[in-house]
């Protein structure tokens, strides 16, 4: 089998047990992991650093799913790469993190695989994302946390910590005023934050979306969207503000 023919494989199989698992719940949402598996299964097969044998070294790079509703996309790749669990006590249990079964119970009560990611609850899940806008801004705490972590203990030649954040989100999470504050805030120490974001282009057709990568930092990731969303807000207040007064 092709290396190009492995790829399609996986990308499709994650796509077949997302759209599987959200029929047999009867609830959930299929269409953002189907179009976002080809990126997704990029960013963990070719771009991460992440060991499934141990998913808490402390040097790994952290993947974000702050469109947390597209959960099932994160519970395929953690049963595809065979990332295994971790109890309470940080202790590695030698067993899958999200079991077949697990999948087969999406969305059902006790299962690994709920209907938005759950810190503490799944192994590889880094943050609890649902709320949107909730994921981009947890991510950009962490990315800052990297950066604290590396100008305390990096020293030349030996990097304890140089690990990325990569952050998956949706329009829905670029509307909320949390991701646009928590994203200037991150301007100042250019953490290591790549994001990528989904846009869907048509409200007459769902199908039709766009996908932008984005290899660099927090402040220029968001970047224009973000300045003029937040321009548009402080134009609102004024032109509120003018009004409450009287003025025309």
């Amino acid at each position: 089998m092709s290396d190009q023919t492995l790829d399609q494989l996986s990308i499709n199989t994650i796509r077949t047990l997302s759209i599987d698992a959200v029929q047999q719940a009867k609830s959930g949402h299929p269409g953002t992991p189907m179009a976002l598996a080809p990126a997704v299964y990029t960013i963990w097969n070719r771009v991460m650093r992440f060991d499934p044998q141990d998913p808490i070294w402390p040097n790994r790079d952290r993947f974000v799913l702050s469109n947390g509703h597209a959960s099932m996309l994160l519970w395929a790749v953690l049963h595809l790469t065979g990332t295994e669990a971790v109890n309470a006590d940080y202790e590695i249990l030698g067993q899958p993190a999200v079991s077949l079964d697990d999948i087969r119970h999406f969305r059902q009560l006790d299962s690994k695989a709920p209907g938005h990611p759950e810190y503490h609850w799944t192994s590889g899940v880094e943050t609890t994302t649902g709320p949107l806008g909730q994921g981009v801004a947890t991510s950009v705490g962490m990315a800052i946390a990297q950066k604290w972590l590396a100008s305390r203990y990096n020293r030349p030649g030996f990097e304890m910590f140089d690990y990325n954040i990569y952050v998956v989100c949706g329009d829905g999470c670029m509307m909320e005023g949390v991701g646009s504050e928590a994203a200037v805030a991150g301007r100042s120490p250019r953490p290591r934050q790549p994001v990528l974001g989904l846009r869907q282009q048509s409200h007459h057709d769902r199908r039709q979306h766009e996908h932008h990568l984005h290899r660099g930092h927090c402040g220029a990731v968001l970047g224009l969207r973000v300045e003029r969303a937040a321009g548009r807000r402080r134009q609102r207040y004024r032109s509120d503000r003018a009004r409450s007064r009287g003025i025309p």
